[in-house]
């Protein structure tokens, strides 16, 4: 028996096969020099083997029917002759006679299943065979290559996994969401990879991004100097680990320039949570009463002060009211959070707002006016923004991680609801159309 079974047959195994086979060592002794079972080395050699064909001597016997020597038979071609048995004959018996069996080798058809170490190789005229290490071990390792081509699903499989893609994107859901929320014959990964070798009928899936920015103008400074004291991205990292890491990023997006309604966002950046509120205008004043209405829907300023401490701004004029901002509506005495602004210029410092407002523009593209939009529809796209399954969320959604920290009451007063994941939405023109 040989002594490892758990290995594969290696180039430097099949040269010992070799040498072996060309010395006529038996199966058994070359088993015994490599160390593997007796049947792997004879499924070996048989897989493996070169088939070189008969010789091509001009001496060879040009029939090659088993039966030769002892054949009587004549009058195959039905010409007249009967005179000569039809095995000396000139025509191929073998394409008239019903008893040609073709004519084999011992030595290929049992052990060693080669002729390595047959001395009649050169002039034998059956089908030779002869094992080479180098051919034996390219053969191998093209079969392996081969046997993982192609796309490793059946008919039903892979219509499941098409149309289930398909109508997710019909939907605006991410490739990740899908393949999150239903389980599906193979990987996100291997799907991707069949999309690039094109062996799924989906083309029109885009996996890289383009973004394209207008050059910007640079403005004129609007505020007096020390206008945010006490209040700049240096004062935002003074402040101990754990509060910075429950920071909300806010921001304004807004619709094309005929529109005067905008949307103000809140971004909880360590629950990837999203809250959208409906601005009447790009003010201070808007802001401001978002804001109040926030305090309200939490309960008071301990609330806001637990889920919305701290926040994180840009310096557009729109959030200039520092003071309304961080003051409670309901106890002007007290404070509800502490407001900061990123440095000019550097929207990394609030990158997760910035890269969230993609899942927004996906259902309101650029150019989307927001003048007939409502809270209740506002708050309906915000639901589906938030039950989108996220990596960063551990493949869960932003909405299962808020549940474990915002109190049910605050996100009913929003008017936010967890979506099912296969009725999830995330194409534009379907939830609102301006």
């Amino acid at each position: 028996m040989g002594k490892d079974t758990y290995r594969h047959i290696g180039l430097s195994d099949r040269r010992t096969i070799e040498h072996g086979l060309n010395e006529g060592l038996s199966l058994a002794e070359i088993a015994r020099r490599t160390g593997f079972e007796v049947s792997s080395i004879r499924r070996e050699i048989i897989r493996n083997r070169c088939d070189d064909g008969p010789s091509s001597s001009k001496n060879k016997d040009k029939n090659q029917c088993a039966h030769l020597r002892a054949c009587t038979v004549r009058g195959l071609c039905e010409n007249g002759c009967t005179k000569r048995l039809c095995r000396a004959c000139q025509h191929p018996c073998q394409t008239m006679c019903t008893e040609f069996h073709p004519r084999t080798c011992r030595t290929t058809e049992k052990a060693p299943f080669v002729c390595n170490a047959c001395g009649r190789y050169a002039h034998c005229t059956v089908t030779r065979y002869k094992y080479s290490a180098e051919s034996a071990d390219a053969m191998a390792r093209r079969r392996a290559s081969e046997s993982r081509e192609g796309v490793d699903l059946t008919e039903e499989e892979m219509s499941l996994l098409v149309e289930t893609v398909r109508e997710g994107i019909r939907k605006g859901q991410s490739v990740h969401h899908v393949f999150e929320t239903y389980d599906l014959p193979v990987c996100e990964r291997t799907f991707y990879r069949y999309v690039e070798e094109e062996k799924v009928p989906i083309l029109s899936i885009e996996l890289a991004k383009k973004v394209r920015y207008k050059k910007r103008r640079k403005r004129k400074a609007v505020h007096e100097g020390g206008f945010y004291a006490g209040h700049e991205w240096e004062d935002f990292l003074e402040l101990p680990e754990e509060e910075r890491a429950i920071v909300t990023e806010g921001d304004t997006v807004l619709g094309p320039k005929r529109s005067s309604k905008c949307i103000l966002s809140l971004h909880r950046k360590d629950l990837h949570f999203q809250i959208y509120m409906l601005l009447g205008g790009k003010t201070k004043e808007a802001v401001k009463d978002a804001l109040d209405w926030l305090e309200a829907c939490c309960g008071g300023p301990d609330a806001f002060a637990e889920l919305f401490g701290v926040i994180v701004f840009d310096r557009g004029s729109e959030f200039d009211d520092i003071e309304g901002m961080e003051r409670s509506f309901k106890d002007p005495f007290r404070k509800r959070c502490a407001v900061y602004f990123a440095d000019p210029s550097r929207p990394d410092q609030k990158g997760s707002a910035e890269k969230n407002h993609v899942e927004l523009r996906k259902l309101l593209p650029k150019g989307t006016s927001f003048d007939r939009m409502t809270p209740h529809g506002l708050a309906e796209i915000c639901s589906h923004v938030n039950s989108t399954i996220r990596k960063g969320c551990g493949n869960a959604t932003p909405f299962a991680l808020a549940k474990m920290v915002f109190p049910q009451e605050l996100l009913d007063n929003l008017g936010l609801r967890e979506i099912p994941p296969q009725d999830v939405i995330g194409a534009p023109n379907i939830l609102y159309r301006d």
